[in-house]
């Protein structure tokens, strides 16, 4: 994240050091689409957008950093699908299946943002801890859908909610970071072999029944 924190708040929200705040992950963004996150170096960052590397270093501690400040579209793409996931109708497994497509195609659109992300969780731990507090945001509601099918009798016990929802999340992860090194892959396979994990861990069976009962859709 931002790493002001020994600067004054004055200058943080002048219009100035907003645009060159906003300069900077403008020209992050884009070199992004074309080179990796490793390859780019703060001097390529500050000479391209015509700042020092002093204001550089105002804002971010690191090109770790500046790319965290981009995590927040992708977690707000997720959380979108996953309210689509637990909250509309029809069959379980073509909620799943519909859900993490659609998130693939968006996580497609910004592949070169999704993959400096995964750089960058390996090396800046501020990330790697963000990304975590966000996985657990996303697995709360599913946790909770998980928890009201059983109590509803339609699934059965089993492995804690949120820690089975968590690990649901990561086999969504595990697709969409395969699909962004290599985009041209099929991604039909990986897609109906995560939805049919979905519902075998959480319904504990690949029945149709369990994917609104009745539902002919």
């Amino acid at each position: 994240m931002s790493g002001n924190g020994t600067s004054g708040e004055g200058a943080v929200s002048s219009p100035r050091g907003d645009r060159r705040r906003e300069a900077l992950l403008a020209e992050l963004d884009r070199q992004l689409r074309t080179t990796t996150l490793d390859a780019i170096s703060v001097a390529d960052l500050t000479d391209a957008a015509g700042i020092t590397r002093s204001a550089f270093y105002f804002y971010f501690d690191s090109k770790a950093a500046a790319v965290t400040v981009l995590l927040s579209s992708i977690q707000e793409a997720a959380a979108t699908s996953n309210g689509v996931l637990v909250n509309s109708d029809g069959r379980f497994r073509s909620r799943v299946t519909s859900t993490l497509s659609g998130l693939a195609d968006r996580m497609l659109d910004n592949a070169h943002v999704y993959r400096a992300l995964l750089t960058a969780r390996t090396t800046h731990e501020p990330m790697r801890r963000l990304w975590n507090e966000g996985r657990a945001e996303l697995a709360a509601p599913i946790a909770e859908y998980i928890r009201s099918e059983r109590a509803a009798g339609r699934a059965p016990d089993g492995a804690d909610p949120m820690a089975l929802a968590t690990s649901l999340i990561q086999v969504n992860e595990s697709v969409l970071e395969h699909l962004v090194y290599d985009p041209g892959a099929d991604r039909e396979p990986m897609i109906a072999t995560a939805s049919d994990l979905w519902v075998r861990a959480i319904y504990g069976r690949p029945d149709p029944a369990v994917d609104n009962p009745g539902d002919p859709s």
